[in-house]
């Protein structure tokens, strides 16, 4: 396919009309606009397009081709319904966010193998106790990315299973809390990273810098660390000596399992609906 917009959106339209095709990956990124030529050169931190999704504007052409992709046939969970927050940056204190509740629901790859990871290991420790309602009750786990692929649906689906989960950016702190409907609540200026992880029973990292490192004095004793980023944001060598935690220092293979469930579960999804 030739990297024009026209060219791929023709592709990725062709792919959602065809019978044959029951999962639809678009690699990026594929093109970026420059947003002064494209806002009258004012330089406004607004893109040009707007996500159909989150109401957000983006800079960049891939959300536009992320939206092409039809929901039924969105490997990798960005277009699910379901998936939708009034968020706190928007005015409010708190905001809800509520998971989808398609039969069989789709979720981004990379924050699916995360919560698999920790699910693998959580029920490990409930097979010697007696096992709580859900999955995560009680446990809090901090994680450091906010993005669409990783740290937001994987704090909605945490926080789904009883957790109560820190979510960290450049700009701010919230928590995501466990309480019926899970429930964002942005924290006070004085909250930092370091209180977040020293209470954390598991802290996952999605950096994308060489220089990041969560200090190893901020880890408590027994976390589970993982690392989804390509340069990791631990310091592997002093982690290993830490009394009882286990550290994942790439999350790559289960991301690929995830898709490929990821597929079975549309192609499971489409014979369903053809069988009503």
């Amino acid at each position: 396919v030739p990297p024009t917009r026209e060219s791929i959106e023709r592709a990725i339209q062709h792919a959602n009309e065809r019978l044959d095709v029951h999962g639809i990956l678009v690699f990026y990124p594929i093109e970026n606009l420059d947003s002064g030529d494209d806002n009258g050169g004012n330089g406004s931190a607004r893109g040009p397009y707007k996500c159909q999704s989150t109401g957000v504007y983006y800079k960049s052409m891939d959300d536009y081709f992320r939206d092409m992709v039809s929901p039924e046939k969105d490997v990798e969970g960005y277009r699910r319904k379901g998936l939708r927050m009034r968020k706190p940056e928007d005015g409010h204190d708190d905001a809800v966010f509520t998971a989808p509740e398609d039969l069989c629901p789709i979720y981004p790859c990379t924050a699916l193998a995360v919560f698999r990871i920790l699910e693998s290991f959580q029920l490990s420790l409930n097979a010697k106790t007696e096992s709580p309602q859900r999955l995560f009750e009680g446990k809090t786990m901090t994680i450091i990315n906010r993005s669409e692929v990783l740290g937001l649906p994987l704090a909605t689906m945490l926080s789904n299973q009883g957790a109560s989960v820190y979510s960290i950016d450049i700009n701010s702190i919230l928590q995501f809390m466990p309480v019926g409907e899970v429930r964002i609540r942005r924290e006070q200026a004085t909250k930092t990273m370091e209180e977040c992880v020293r209470q954390s029973s598991a802290v996952i990292t999605g950096v994308p810098s060489q220089s990041f490192r969560v200090p190893t004095e901020w880890i408590s004793e027994n976390a589970t660390l993982i690392n989804v980023a390509t340069e990791s944001n631990f310091e592997e060598d002093e982690v290993a000596e830490l009394p009882g935690v286990t550290y994942v220092p790439h999350v790559g293979r289960v991301t690929v399992a995830a898709l490929e469930h990821n597929l079975c579960l549309l192609h499971q999804n489409y014979h369903r609906d053809k069988s009503k």
